[in-house]
């Protein structure tokens, strides 16, 4: 998985999150989030790729960050959206404009 940061400061997700990608991705992201609150917003637009332990992550995240900024979600990808939906997590994971 690559992460980048965009022009707006919102990190971008690139490529699968699942369990095969999860330590490297989570080892990447770490530091980087420091950086990005107490805003930190996620493009997720190009996860091409995801199961449960991508999902994990991705709440971890969330709920990480809220302890000391707010957590937002830029855009999703469609395979990643169909997965928030069939998990029951598109309450708690969505897209904010």
């Amino acid at each position: 998985m690559e992460i980048i940061k965009d022009h707006s400061g919102a990190l971008v997700l690139k490529g699968q999150m699942n369990v095969a990608q999860i330590d490297a991705a989570h080892s990447k992201l770490e530091p980087l989030i420091d950086e990005i609150l107490p805003e930190a917003t996620f493009d997720l637009s190009e996860i091409n790729e995801i199961d449960i332990a991508g999902l994990q992550l991705i709440l971890s995240l969330k709920k990480t960050i809220e302890r000391d900024g707010s957590f937002r979600i830029k855009a999703l990808s469609p395979a990643l959206k169909e997965c928030i939906v069939l998990s029951g997590l598109d309450m708690i994971l969505r897209e904010e404009d």
